[in-house]
């Protein structure tokens, strides 16, 4: 027995040998039943992580009751593998067959496989769909290549498992195939009698006819024996050739019907179920086997798009309006300014936007009201870093917060040992001072507050990093579509970059000593690669030019002979951010000397998973190893605390570095995160297709040191910052004339409101509606409006489910509600929620419509090519 299982996984070593070698190689009739038993295993494994992953979305009554039948097409699937796997009596049958089910088997373990490694790194199913738009750049490949680990373990348990139930796997079914097609030709043999006889009295050749057909009756199969299936007495008749005599009837006729009926009353009864099953969506997709993954649920027009087209809100289908004409901008053709140069272009316009709501109107916030009118707030140069997956809830980390709890938790006594209680006081302090939040861990030394507006309820535009970057330096929601792929449409509203360049064409006088004249210089800087996801044509398509853009490529040019640079990248996605220190001060000198203003824009990249160190920076312990709380987390969790730290580092010498070039009081230093992380509630280390609203919910600090240091909660959303920015220049006495009266203009034709002014959260009966693209772009969308703290998970794809949450009773949404039908989930939020929540969904959902439609119309994206 193991002998013959040893020689059914050599196959493997042979599969790439030709058909014929392959076979004087490796027995069919020794390894047939292993290759079904793998192929039996990895698709019935895949099913049941399928349900387990959406379990959720159904009921539970009902999926005890209809659960069974979503195995329907794995069946027929295996029923056909089965086939395949006969013992043939021709060779070339033999080898085709044998061919087949072995491609198949080796094809599905892997993608079972696959999926399997990679829902238990990131908490959902990979969609198949999307394996055509993964790019193959050297950094995914790299990506692609952490969870390989996984997918080999999970491939050999496979292995080990098939090998372990060969050939009892295939004994079973081939029971229950041939139990029903003995009751199912005895039943159907009078038919075929009529059949025959009818055609007897019509044609003399009917005789001829029903002896054939002699030769095809099922023949009844007695108990199972393994001896008699190693003699090959058990293969269906129907299927082998010759047909083998039927086996000797037992005497006891009762116990052969009995072991007949324990398979065919529950298998019967499956049957019959899936017949009166009711039509849902969630049955169907969970009904979906891993053999039809990659070519079912695809809808490139989406559950929204159809009803989006005839969509109208306010009778209004779409904000896009003749282009507005300013006698400010410079003539000739200016990048992120396309509309202006030709009529035949349409342009965003807010105040068409039936969605949108200006505060543009509203007097500023109080405590900012006074110093911006006395001037003593000034803004030379404009620094904006994207901190990579940095959640809200540690910039900075608090004493009491449910991190803080959870290191309680990674101990056994519940108490936090007194050389970790040190580290953790010392874990965040650049971010505390920023923030002016105090983290409560070193009460008797408080941090002093560096000045700043801090935004403790910001939610990311985009939870994919580069459409989170497009989203705040472009002021504009992102492309719903999967990927990157905004730098080859027409990304709608001009950019940071773009704004600042046709300012500098107005004014550019660096002979004056008074900064407003001076022109602008934008940079992108980062330590790590470009290459991901095509960021590098990207980066040039938001304003950077080619010469102010700084990756780890360049760095690696710029000192290919250099021997003084020491500096060792960390892994593959490049150098620690504290490299670009040299860079930055550098650049701020040069701007300095130049008479240029700078406007930075920074990426972080060391708390990226896996969350590695550079070489010789040690790890310093913070959680317990107690592992019940956490599922074995704690190593992850202990790695990405470290890279919080070490970057905080970082911050504080970038305000170092402003110290040290005088440019302090004249920066406005903007923090934010690209998205945030679900790490700690169910140890996933990326947010694809993760609604969870951690994932969302990032740190947003406006810092200067002449600004009171002010706490907001109002809801916000990354698309604010670019506005914001804009507004603050204006008040402040930042521009000169030519230019406030441009940001004059272009203010109001951005999308979000100026947070330096009152949010506005209902207005005219009409909510805030803030929208997040979800990584990675076109299988659903986040949205809540700033007036509830009700969440919204739109489905734009059929393998996507909605989700409500209500994060006000339910903050941590361990209580969501799913449906893959917009009607079943109204129907249980009503139940739990009340009618107020159920009118906000059915809102909620209508401008989702509306919103993805016109996002395509804005960017020139046809999505059913």
């Amino acid at each position: 027995m193991l002998a013959s299982r040893a020689l059914a996984c050599l196959t493997f070593v042979c599969c790439a040998l030709p058909a014929r070698g392959l076979y004087a190689t490796i027995h069919w009739e020794t390894s047939r039943k292993f290759w079904f038993g793998f192929l039996f295993v990895a698709v019935i494994c895949a099913k049941l992580l399928h349900i387990y992953a959406h379990y959720d979305s159904v009921p539970l009554g009902k999926l005890l009751l209809w659960g069974s039948t979503f195995f329907g097409q794995d069946a027929l699937f295996l029923f056909f593998g089965h086939l395949l796997t006969r013992n043939f009596q021709w060779l070339w049958v033999r080898i085709l067959a044998g061919a087949v089910v072995i491609c198949a088997s080796l094809i599905l373990s892997v993608m079972a496989a696959a999926n399997t490694s990679f829902f238990f790194t990131t908490g959902a199913e990979i969609h198949w769909r999307q394996a055509g738009g993964f790019n193959r750049d050297p950094a995914s490949i790299h990506t692609l290549l952490t969870g390989l680990t996984g997918l080999i373990i999970v491939e050999i348990l496979y292995i080990i498992t098939a090998a372990l139930t060969t050939p009892y796997i295939y004994n079973v079914v081939d029971y229950i195939i041939g139990t029903w097609a003995t009751v199912l030709g005895a039943v159907c043999k009078p038919l075929v009698n009529m059949v025959v006889n009818m055609v007897a009295k019509r044609s003399g050749r009917g005789r001829k006819v029903f002896e054939r057909l002699k030769i095809y009756e099922p023949v009844p199969l007695g108990d199972y024996d393994e001896e008699e299936d190693k003699a090959g007495l058990h293969a269906a008749p129907l299927l082998d050739h010759p047909p083998l005599p039927p086996p000797p009837v037992e005497n006891n006729r009762s116990k052969i019907w009995l072991k007949r009926a324990l398979v065919m009353i529950p298998t019967g009864l499956i049957f019959f179920l899936r017949l009166v099953r009711p039509y849902d969506e969630s049955y169907w997709f969970l009904s979906q086997t891993i053999v039809a993954s990659p070519f079912a649920g695809v809808d490139s027009r989406g559950k929204l798009a159809g009803m989006a087209e005839h969509c109208e809100i306010d009778g209004k289908t779409t904000a896009l309006t003749a282009t507005p004409q300013f006698d400010w901008l410079p003539e000739g053709e200016w990048p992120g300014f396309r509309d202006w140069q030709d009529d035949k272009y349409q342009h965003y316009n807010a105040t068409e936007d039936p969605l949108h709501i200006s505060n543009l109107d509203q007097d500023i916030l109080e405590p900012l009201r006074d110093v911006l009118a006395k001037g003593d707030v000034k803004i030379k140069h404009v620094l904006v870093f994207k901190m990579e997956s940095t959640r809200q809830d540690v910039f900075p980390f608090k004493n009491g917060s449910y991190f803080h709890d959870r290191i309680k938790q990674s101990y056994s006594d519940e108490k936090i040992p007194k050389r970790v209680q040190k580290r953790l006081t010392q874990l965040t302090p650049t971010a505390e001072r920023l923030t002016g939040a105090q983290s409560g861990l070193n009460p008797k030394h408080p941090v002093k507050p560096y000045g700043g507006i801090s935004m403790t309820n910001s939610y990311t535009s985009g939870t994919f990093t580069l459409k989170s970057i497009e989203g705040t330096t472009c002021g504009l929601s992102p492309l719903v579509v999967d990927f990157n792929h905004e730098y080859e449409h027409h990304i709608y509203q001009p950019c940071m970059p773009h704004v600042l360049d046709v300012l500098s064409a107005g004014t550019n006088n660096s002979k004056s000593k008074n900064f407003i004249d001076w022109p602008w210089r934008p940079r992108f800087m980062q330590t790590i690669t470009d290459t991901y996801d095509h960021q590098d044509r990207l980066t040039p398509a938001l304003g950077f030019k080619d010469e102010n853009i700084l990756t780890s490529e360049r760095i690696d040019v710029q000192h290919a002979n250099d021997t003084t640079w020491k500096a060792e990248k960390y892994n593959f996605w490049g150098y620690a951010d504290k490299e670009m220190g040299s860079y930055l001060k550098d650049a701020i000198i040069k701007a300095e000397k130049n008479h240029e203003r700078l406007f930075i824009t920074h990426l972080t990249g060391i708390t990226h998973h896996p969350w590695d160190l550079p070489p010789g920076v040690e790890y310093r312990e913070m959680m317990g190893s107690a592992t019940n709380s956490f599922g074995g987390k704690n190593d992850g969790l202990n790695r990405y605390l470290n890279t919080i730290n070490f970057n905080d580092k970082w911050y504080a010498r970038v305000l170092e570095i402003l110290e040290e070039t005088g440019i302090a009081d004249e920066t406005l230093f903007i923090l934010t995160g690209d998205h945030g992380i679900s790490l700690l509630e169910d140890g996933n280390v990326t947010p694809y297709d993760n609604p969870l609203v951690t994932n969302f919910h990032v740190p947003l600090v406006f810092a200067h040191p002449k600004l009171p240091a002010i706490e907001l909660n109002s809801s916000v959303t990354s698309v604010q910052i670019l506005p914001t920015i804009l507004d603050l220049l204006k008040e402040s006495g930042s521009l000169d004339e030519h230019s406030t009266r441009a940001i004059s203009d272009l203010l109001p034709m951005y999308e979000g409101q100026s947070i330096i002014r009152p949010i506005i959260e209902k207005q005219d009966g009409k909510s805030y509606w803030q929208f997040t693209v979800m990584n990675t772009g076109g299988s659903m969308v986040a949205m809540r409006s700033a007036d509830k703290k009700y969440r919204l998970i739109v489905p734009l794809v059929p393998e996507v489910e909605w989700r409500f949450t209500d994060v006000g009773k339910d903050p941590r949404e361990e209580e969501a509600i799913k449906s893959f039908s917009l009607n079943v989930l109204v129907s249980a939020i009503a139940t739990r929620h009340g009618k107020e929540a159920v009118e906000w969904t059915h809102d909620a959902a209508r401008a989702a419509q509306w919103w993805v439609s016109d996002n395509w119309r804005r960017y020139e994206f046809d999505p059913s090519t």
